[in-house]
């Protein structure tokens, strides 16, 4: 993959934009997505339309054009108040414009009666922010002499706020321009069809006030692309702040002084450069510089510190991560950044569109057979390690009742402690782990093999045994096969104490899980709320070094070959064991009792 790059994750951006959709909706206020940010660019713009937005806004003719060569099916707003001497592309190429200026309105009206349209505008007001508008006590002479003007519509007004002087779109502002709209009404006997608050600034108002007024509008560009609310910095809660990915290579990662040597004076943008004595430090330089992106907008996600940027490298100090020459180094964008990195010619813009199912299926299929394949060739150093049983444990843990007489649910000792670990993390959550399967016999497992076809052969009689049997293999491993046998696999799903059922994962209705193709984790046509909940169960596993099986949600494997295949470890460390060398043991609590499903 070519770098520097910025991956751009389609999903995200679309999972943005509804969810910034239905919460401003909840208020009856409609959202206008901003292109700007994203230089229009058209697979971007399919998917805000897709995603239920009507009106795509941008503030340059060239990247409505654009939009519109690629057959994006929108009404299309010019949000830069338009030049005088682009009046008639402006009619021609857009369908609505924001303005401020009468003279600009009335070359519109004589290209829009010389090309036979009707061109649509909003007036623009100022209120404090001291970029376009006409001020309020302008306002109603501007509007009298639009009214006369043919080929113009006044949709309605607007005002921006928070761009260029910070100026907040406070309850105040916004119930000046509910005021102010509603004068205009009363005044000229018309209907303000938009009145638009501003912009993705307007987060915090719309999110304290309980009356929006007749604000009934706003033009969101970094809230949908980014997740975060201008203002202040912060995530918007449920957004993705991550759907925009920058990614540099590292081309040079030396140990050197923190400080230069020798006497300083203007680097090559005429600033004067300071340096923070931190003694040697690894330093890396970045393929990428101030001509591809605002470096001030960037935030990596590995532990590295930026020290500073020229127009083709990026200086690091590397800290203690895995970093060699040629390796990836990521970054989240801050707005300024993604505009700049966006125009940039120098960045590969990488769409990461939404897979469908098919394409997702056959990739599972062909990670799962290389994976096997893996797995026969596998060493293990078996380090020996005890059985334990989770029920001997002060774990709060929810069993799902085993075929197997007298089950136990032993798992290694390792994985006991892991175990423990995330059990506590969904206690804070108001979850408890629901511990389906750990070790098992071959016995045991040969029961599950046959219960599973016995329930098949029942819900499908028109299959033959064999594709039965195929059906079943592609879940169940036979007896000899699962790394159950190992104590390093634990099956688990997730118990929501507030709702009191079983999370819902997609497949399954409460514990018993439908086996097909949906049962792969990522698979893309399962339900947001079961993605979300899939999501939690595997990194609360991942992150405690586990790695989920590619067919199954619920399956985590650790220590085993299964784990040492996929982390490429040389050897796995847990062994088969068999129901011979599995010792019984009593109880550390025998009054203890067992929560099941």
């Amino acid at each position: 993959m070519p770098t520097p790059r910025i991956d751009i994750n389609l999903n995200k951006i679309a999972h943005n934009a509804k969810a910034l959709s239905s919460l401003f909706q909840s208020k009856g206020i409609s959202i206008i997505a901003v292109t700007k940010g994203i230089c229009a660019h058209p697979q971007i713009a399919n998917v805000l339309v897709k995603s239920g937005v009507k009106i795509l806004a941008d503030s340059r003719i060239a990247n409505i054009k654009k939009m519109r060569d690629a057959k994006v099916k929108a009404t299309f707003l010019l949000i830069r108040t338009p030049m005088i001497s682009q009046a008639e592309s402006v009619v021609l190429e857009t369908d609505m414009s924001l303005n401020s200026e009468l003279s600009v309105i009335k070359k519109l009206s004589e290209f829009a009666i010389l090309h036979g349209k009707i061109h649509k505008i909003i007036i623009m007001v100022e209120l404090g922010d001291l970029r376009e508008g006409i001020v309020p006590s302008q306002l109603e002479n501007t509007i009298k002499k639009v009214l006369t003007l043919k080929g113009i519509e006044l949709k309605g007004i607007g005002t921006n706020l928070a761009c260029f002087s910070g100026v907040k779109p406070t309850t105040e502002k916004m119930d000046m321009l509910s005021t102010i709209a509603v004068s205009i009404e009363k005044k000229f006997h018309i209907k303000l069809s938009i009145i638009s608050g501003g912009n993705s600034a307007n987060y915090n108002w719309f999110s304290t006030t309980k009356d929006v007024g007749r604000i009934n509008n706003l033009r969101l560009g970094e809230s949908i692309f980014l997740g975060y609310e201008p203002l202040t910095g912060k995530p918007i809660p449920k957004l993705y702040q991550d759907a925009f990915m920058l990614v540099a290579e590292v081309i040079e990662l030396k140990n050197k002084s923190s400080v230069p040597n020798g006497e300083i004076g203007l680097d090559s943008f005429g600033n004067k450069p300071k340096f923070k004595d931190q003694g040697m430090i690894r330093r890396a330089i970045l393929a990428m510089g101030v001509q591809d992106v605002m470096v001030t907008g960037l935030t990596p996600k590995l532990d590295i510190e930026i020290l500073g940027a020229g127009g083709d490298h990026i200086i690091i100090n590397a800290k203690k991560e895995d970093l060699k020459v040629g390796s990836d180094v990521s970054f989240t964008l801050k707005y300024g950044a993604l505009v700049t990195a966006m125009n940039s010619s120098y960045i590969f813009k990488n769409i990461i569109a939404p897979i469908r199912a098919k394409e997702y299926c056959a990739i599972v299929e062909e990670k799962d057979r290389i994976h096997k394949k893996k797995i026969a060739v596998m060493t293990v150093k078996e380090d020996h390690s005890p059985l334990i049983s989770l029920q001997d444990s002060d774990f709060n843990l929810i069993f799902e009742k085993s075929i197997q007489k007298n089950y136990r649910y032993l798992v290694r000792k390792e994985v006991y402690k892991k175990i423990g670990r995330i059990s506590k993390l969904l206690d804070n959550q108001g979850k408890k782990l629901i511990i389906r399967s750990a070790w098992r016999s071959f016995d045991h497992q040969q029961k599950l093999w046959d219960q599973k076809v016995g329930f098949m052969k029942k819900k499908h009689p028109e299959k033959t045994i064999e594709e039965i049997d195929e059906i079943v293999s592609s879940f169940i491993a036979p007896k000899r096969q699962s790394t159950h046998s190992t104590g390093g696999a634990v099956d688990a799903l997730i118990y929501d104490l507030q709702k009191k059922c079983v999370l819902d994962f997609g497949t399954n209705d409460g514990l018993h899980i439908d086996l097909n193709e949906k049962c792969y984790p990522r698979h893309p046509d399962v339900s947001e709320e079961a993605k979300k909940n899939r999501k939690l169960l595997m990194k609360l596993f991942e992150n405690e070094d586990f790695v989920c099986d590619h067919k199954e949600y619920w399956h985590f494997d650790y220590g085993n070959i299964g784990w040492a295949a996929e982390k490429d470890k040389e050897y796995a460390n847990y062994s088969v064991l068999e129901e011979s060398f599995v010792k019984p043991s009593t109880l550390n609590y025998p009054d203890k009792i067992f929560f099941y499903l």
